[in-house]
């Protein structure tokens, strides 16, 4: 992303934090979530804490990414670096906490250990609770972080196929697995989005099994599910295909799922509520005798997390989709002990629907 465009963005997510300090009426605002830090500063190093105020940004780091902190943070306004291996005690020394009454944080954003250790720093202010303030202003996506995203699903789609090409009985599912971490990686993603899924036969019945030595053999019901990374945002998709002939029940089941795959991209547009998308590809699967084997929710927000909000879930009952938000539609159903089956693809919640970045063929293709 360009600098001035990325302090655009930042500035804009900045704008919005402060006035939600007006709102809770707190002085400053701690952010200790390291995504959360990389959404609003750049940077993408394994340690820091971020405080906003209503005029400045403190960012506190340790010396280990002293030359990183200078190529990558972006320079607002106001913004003071601090390059100190104890954070709290850096913040205190500066001078820059003894203004502070009321400090507000996010309690699913901290470790209770680093909530004692901000209080005991922080003894003369109140510490607020405030949930999800900056998740909620993480949902829309930059049209920069849309574009990475869409890099690595197209790296993705483009290993699959290639998967494809190469994929036969007597293989190892950690001999798939294999395959598409070389092939991703050759191809530029920085790295696995998570431990790469591939699970073959019976095993497919189990959503998140990992790869494992279990020999592929023919008329098995393969699913892999798999993601790449560019520019720390990440891509997730899953497909499942066929070795040899499927039997007639894999392809009456896929038919039910590609429909509820379907009927979920059809209702993904801006302003869906969570709980609605996911009936939408809830009630196909339900009608068709297959509700209790469609185990978890449609889907998940992503960007620097493989795994962020939204929850696209029959739980979420009131979060509205915004434009540009990213979220995967993954339906799957899971037959124990016969088979399973899951179709993913990463989208982008528009008013006119969804933006698709996953390409890889979602029918049920036969090797």
């Amino acid at each position: 992303m360009a600098r001035t465009s990325q302090r655009a963005v930042t500035e804009g997510r900045l704008a919005a934090i402060r006035t939600l300090l007006r709102t809770h009426a707190v002085d400053a605002y701690v952010i200790a979530h390291l995504p959360s830090i990389r959404y609003i500063t750049g940077f993408s190093g394994s340690s820091a804490l971020l405080v906003v105020t209503k005029k400045k940004l403190y960012f506190v780091t340790n010396d280990l990414y002293d030359v990183q902190v200078r190529k990558e943070l972006v320079r607002h306004d106001g913004l003071e670096v601090l390059i100190d291996r104890d954070p709290w005690g850096a913040l205190v020394r500066s001078g820059a906490t003894s203004t502070w009454k009321s400090v507000g944080f996010d309690p699913g954003r901290h470790t209770h250990a680093g909530f004692l250790h901000m209080k005991k720093q922080l003894k003369g202010a109140t510490l607020t609770a405030i949930p999800g303030v900056v998740d909620a202003l993480l949902l829309p996506k930059s049209s920069a972080e849309i574009a990475s995203i869409g890099a690595a699903a197209q790296m993705a789609s483009r290993a699959y196929e290639k998967m494809l090409g190469m994929v036969r009985p007597g293989m190892t599912e950690r001999a798939v697995a294999t395959f598409l971490a070389t092939t991703t990686r050759e191809m530029g993603s920085e790295k696995d989005a998570f431990d790469i899924i591939v699970v073959a036969g019976a095993r497919s019945a189990m959503p998140h099994g990992r790869a494992s030595d279990a020999v592929i053999k023919s008329g098995d019901v393969i699913t892999v599910d798999f993601g790449c990374c560019v520019d720390g945002l990440y891509s997730d998709m899953t497909r499942t295909f066929c070795v040899g002939t499927p039997s007639q029940k894999v392809v009456d089941v896929f038919a039910v799922l590609y429909q509820a795959h379907m009927s979920a991209l059809d209702a993904a547009v801006t302003g869906v509520i969570a709980s609605d998308l996911d009936a939408a590809a809830r009630t196909v699967i339900a009608r068709a005798g297959y509700g209790e084997n469609f185990r978890h929710s449609l889907g998940h927000g992503l960007g620097y997390e493989v795994h962020e909000n939204p929850r696209v879930s029959s739980v979420n009952t009131k979060e509205p989709l915004p434009t540009n938000c990213v979220v995967t539609i993954e339906p799957g159903i899971y037959l124990p002990g016969k088979f399973g089956m899951r179709i993913e693809d990463d989208v982008v919640i528009t008013p006119k629907g969804p933006n698709i970045l996953t390409t890889a063929p979602r029918e049920l293709v036969i090797v």
